[in-house]
C-alpha cells in the first residue's frame, strides 16, 4: 500500500511540473518565458503576471524611483533580445533606464535568426513606465507647535495638526482638534518664519529667533506650509 501511495505521489508531482516545462518547450522562439523588473517593492505592473503572449504592459513605480532595469528570459537559447535597442543576454539585467516625471515606453524585442543570419521570427514587448504622484506632504496645515529643535540653523517642528473648516465662498475659517495628530518635519534652509499675530506678523531673522519669540502672544497655533515634507513657511494662524 505504501508503495502505491509513493508511486501516486511521484505521478502527481510529475504532472504538476509538466505544464511549466511543456509551456517553455512549446513557446515560439520569438517569445519570452519571463520578464522581471528591479522595483518589486514599489513597482505595480498591469497585467500583474507576465504572459508570453501579452505584448503590452504598464509599470508604475514610486515617485522617488530613478532607475529601472529589466531581466528577460528567452524561450530559445538562440534568440537575441534587445531592450531599447541594446542587446541583453537571456537571464541578465538590461541597461539602466533613467526615470523622469514623464511617461516613457520601453521596447523589448526578441529576434530569431536562421542560417546565414537571416531574420526568421521576431516579437516586441512594450512596457510603459510611469512614476506615481508623490505621497509626500505638500499643503497648508495649521497646528499647535509642541516642540522646536534647532540644529545648525535648521528647525525641526513637532506640531499637533488641527482640522480647518472654511466657510463657503469665503476665506474665513475655524478649526477643530478632536484628536491629537503629532507630525514632525524639518524646515527648509530658506524657510520663512513669522511670529506675532495674523494681522500683525513679525518676520524672524532665523529659526532661533522664531524659537525665542513664537509664544510671545500666548498661542502656539501656527500655519505650516509644506512642500514635499519640508516646511517652507511658518506664520501665525488667523481665522481669515
Amino acid at each position: 500500500m505504501k508503495k502505491i501511495l509513493c508511486l501516486l505521489l511521484i505521478a502527481v508531482l510529475a504532472l504538476g511540473l509538466m505544464p511549466a516545462a511543456f509551456a517553455q518547450q512549446t513557446l515560439p522562439p520569438e517569445r519570452l518565458v519571463n520578464l522581471v523588473h528591479n522595483a518589486p517593492n514599489t513597482g505595480k505592473m498591469l497585467p500583474e503576471r507576465f504572459n508570453p503572449y501579452q505584448d503590452t504592459y504598464l509599470l508604475t513605480v514610486a515617485s522617488w524611483v530613478s532607475r529601472i532595469t529589466f531581466t528577460p528570459t528567452t524561450a530559445s537559447p538562440n534568440a537575441v533580445v534587445t531592450v531599447n535597442g541594446q542587446v541583453v543576454a537571456s537571464g541578465q539585467k538590461s541597461q539602466i533606464i533613467q526615470m523622469s516625471n514623464d511617461p516613457q515606453a520601453v521596447s523589448i524585442t526578441v529576434s530569431v535568426y536562421s542560417e546565414g543570419n537571416v531574420l526568421s521570427a521576431q516579437n516586441t514587448y512594450t512596457v510603459y513606465l510611469q512614476r506615481r504622484p508623490s505621497e509626500r506632504r505638500t499643503r497648508v496645515s495649521a497646528g499647535f507647535i509642541s516642540t522646536i529643535d534647532v540644529v545648525d540653523g535648521i528647525a525641526t517642528i513637532n506640531a499637533d495638526l488641527v482640522t480647518i473648516n472654511y466657510q463657503g465662498n469665503t476665506n474665513l475659517s475655524s478649526y477643530t482638534n478632536e484628536t491629537v495628530y503629532m507630525y514632525k518635519y524639518k524646515t527648509s534652509p530658506n524657510c520663512l518664519f513669522y511670529y506675532g499675530t495674523a494681522s500683525n506678523p513679525v518676520r524672524a531673522a532665523d529659526a532661533q529667533t522664531f524659537l525665542n519669540n513664537y509664544l510671545n502672544n500666548g498661542s502656539s497655533l501656527y500655519n505650516l506650509i509644506y512642500i514635499e515634507d519640508e516646511i517652507v513657511a511658518v506664520m501665525p494662524y488667523g481665522s481669515n
